[in-house]
């Protein structure tokens, strides 16, 4: 009888004992499991020759790279820049991504109702206060076949990124009909919170089944009389609750088995188009149509990555398991340019930030620390060191005035834009490159179209954005459109002969 007891005690030793070590086993997996090291999933470091040694001495050197400012760039920016690792910002084209293009955001955790342009401003302020550093450029090419990873910006600088995170959202469809870009600004658009006030009283389509259609047409509600819009097939995508605000909508219909085919114009702008019926393929051809709204998908913006990160079919940047790892160690990538689903505000954000801590233990495995840091310090890429020109901000006709008697003959240029366009804050960024670059021969002005009402008397200003370039004072030359750095360029160079 003793032996058996003996026997039990001996059993239940070697039990409480193996659920000791299983527990602690537990606990590091879960612990380590989070964080991947650069042995695990993020092998290839031989290959890649990934050693911080190597990296002494090379200049505009950045430990952690940002590319993009939207939600899910931010994120993982603030992150970054909590943990006290030196984090560069490049914002990109399209300043704040797709979320400025919005207008009011209803589910955006714990806020019952603010505009897409704020929340991208507080999470850039906020990353900023923590010290990430918010560049007005864009990666024009990036090579990952070498670590430091090189990305070449449009202003021609050289990064090294020791740790890169991929932001850059993705870029509306476009129907691609005959009249398209002939229009495009010019009635043909993706953005109602821009455009609407300038449909009043008229007649607009909005093409689209999904939520972002819908979206378009309350926009606009508020200000056309007739919104149609069409579906090419027999059902929508939109989510119930948008639906449900539709119906509240009188002036908006929505039209099933219809697509354009072809868009008109009568003195610059959009004034009819042509609707096939996808069922009976006859053509219909719709007159007064001052308008038409895009609201088609996207396509990622990874041209860039091309051969250099894996992607699906259609272009989204693929991830390795939970985590927010690309193809590549110490490529991290979150938002609309690795998630062809959920595509939502919140969800890029979350995933900025695993993105952000991804990389922060990334690096922290490579033995990045203080002392680390304090060698490399010297090599740093510090944006705060460039010579740009402030564009100024004139507010009425006698603040013209004044600039134009202290010119000096320059070429003046004036930017008429309002804070709630999308189009105008993209232009912001490469307004000011262009002041910066050209600030010899050339004043750039910005007026606030929702202000300065006596100037947009005076230029005429037909909507927002809108440049008019100036010679002695006299108009000779304008644009609606929205452009490029080398886009507004020559536009501007050409009145310079």
């Amino acid at each position: 009888m003793s032996s058996i007891k003996q026997g039990l005690k001996v059993l239940m030793g070697v039990l409480l004992l193996l659920g000791v070590l299983g527990g602690l086993w537990w606990m590091f997996y879960v612990q380590k499991s989070a964080k991947k090291t650069a042995k695990g999933i993020w092998q290839n470091n031989a290959d890649m020759s990934i050693n911080l040694e190597k990296v002494y001495g090379m200049d505009n050197v950045v430990p952690f790279l940002v590319l993009g400012s939207g939600p899910a760039s931010l994120a993982a920016a603030l992150y970054g820049a909590r943990t006290r690792i030196r984090t560069v910002v490049l914002k990109g084209n399209q300043p704040g991504g797709q979320l400025t293009g919005t207008s009011y955001i209803e589910n955006w955790p714990g806020i019952r109702k603010i505009r897409g342009t704020e929340v991208v401003k507080d999470c850039e302020d906020q990353a900023a206060r923590f010290g990430a550093l918010m560049v007005s450029d864009s990666a024009s090419s990036v090579d990952l076949t070498r670590w430091p990873y090189v990305v070449t910006t449009e202003e021609g600088k050289t990064l090294r990124a020791l740790a890169l995170f991929v932001g850059t959202g993705a870029t509306p469809k476009k129907l691609g009909v005959p009249g398209e870009s002939d229009f495009w600004g010019h009635g043909v658009t993706t953005c109602a919170i821009c455009d609407a006030p300038y449909h009043k009283g008229g007649s607009v389509v909005v093409i689209g089944g999904g939520d972002s259609a819908v979206e378009e047409a309350l926009e606009l509600s508020s200000y056309a009389r007739e919104i149609r819009i069409l579906v090419r097939g027999d059902s929508m995508r939109a989510s119930p609750s948008m639906a449900e605000r539709l119906n509240q909508c009188s002036n908006v219909k929505v039209i099933y088995n219809r697509a354009v085919t072809k868009i008109y114009g009568t003195d610059g702008h959009v004034s009819s188009v042509d609707v096939i019926n996808t069922s009976t393929k006859e053509i219909e051809h719709w007159a007064g149509v001052g308008g038409v709204f895009l609201a088609i998908g996207h396509r990622p913006n990874t041209a860039i990555f091309k051969n250099n990160l894996e992607t699906d079919d259609m272009g989204y940047i693929l991830l390795q398991g939970r985590s927010q790892l690309t193809s590549k160690p110490g490529v991290f990538a979150a938002g609309d340019v690795s998630d062809p689903t959920y595509k939502q505000a919140g969800v890029a954000a979350g995933d900025g930030i695993k993105g952000g801590l991804d990389a922060m233990w990334w690096l922290s495995e490579l033995g990045y620390n203080g002392p680390t840091e304090e060698k490399m310090e010297p090599y740093f890429f510090d944006p705060r060191g460039d010579n740009k020109v402030e564009v100024e901000q004139i507010n009425s006709v006698n603040d013209f005035e004044d600039v134009l008697k202290k010119s000096k003959g320059k070429l003046i240029v004036v930017d008429f834009y309002a804070s709630t366009c999308p189009s105008c804050m993209h232009m912001m960024p490469v307004v000011q490159w262009a002041a910066t670059k050209l600030a010899d021969q050339v004043v750039f002005l910005k007026v606030d179209a929702a202000i300065a009402f006596d100037l947009v008397k005076k230029f005429r200003a037909p909507a927002v954005p809108y440049f008019v370039v100036l010679k002695e004072g006299k108009p000779v030359g304008e644009t609606k459109e929205v452009m490029d750095r080398s886009e507004l360029y020559e536009f501007v160079k050409q009145y310079l002969k």
